[in-house]
């Protein structure tokens, strides 16, 4: 399966989960990390998305999914542990050109979540687009051995603000850019 790599700010924009289980809370925590407007539509929730809609974090309706729940919102996250469910939800999703993401149920889903490393300003994003989860999270738990330290990126930024200042051709900075690390390296800091 091809999919697209895309990066959504969804930060004040409405985010529907069907599904408060421990994937489904998994994902409301992560969604309302990133700024979005979460209801929720489960039958049962686990405790910790109770305390989210009781703070007003989250709206938590406690019923079946109906296809009306998807009016207005730029995401669903079909998170139902049920795949007939998903599917419903997901053919919804399509009617309306919202994009699903059928947790753990590739055949039901549009957007697939990668494995997702944030240590700011990077943000990088795995995806086997379903198929291998576990080596996803592998494979980031590797990268993110791989990011550079903290004081590393302080001196690109800082090197970056001289670049722009001096005017610097854009393609002397990658090489002096390493210099400056490989210098770090040899001596160890």
């Amino acid at each position: 399966m091809l999919v697209y790599p895309l990066f959504l700010r969804l930060s004040g924009r409405s985010v529907l989960v069907v599904g408060a289980g421990s994937v489904g809370t998994r994902k409301i925590r992560e969604l309302c990390e990133v700024g979005a407007n979460v209801r929720v539509v489960a039958l049962q929730a686990s405790p910790e998305v109770e305390a989210l809609a009781t703070a007003g974090t989250i709206k938590l309706e406690r019923r079946e999914f109906l296809p009306a729940d998807l009016d207005d919102v730029w995401l669903v996250v079909a998170a139902t542990n049920d795949p007939p469910s998903n599917r419903v939800i997901s053919e919804a999703a399509d009617a309306r050109r919202v994009f699903c993401n059928a947790v753990d149920d590739p055949p039901n889903a549009s957007a697939f979540f990668g494995s997702v490393i944030r240590r700011p300003p990077f943000l990088v994003a795995i995806s086997s687009s379903g198929e291998t989860p576990a080596l996803s999270r592998l494979l980031r738990e590797m990268l993110d051995a791989a990011i550079p330290e903290e004081h590393w990126i302080e001196k690109a930024r800082a090197l970056r603000r001289k670049w722009k200042d001096e005017g610097t051709p854009m393609g002397e900075r990658f090489g002096q850019l390493v210099q400056v690390i490989a210098k770090d390296l040899e001596r160890g800091s």
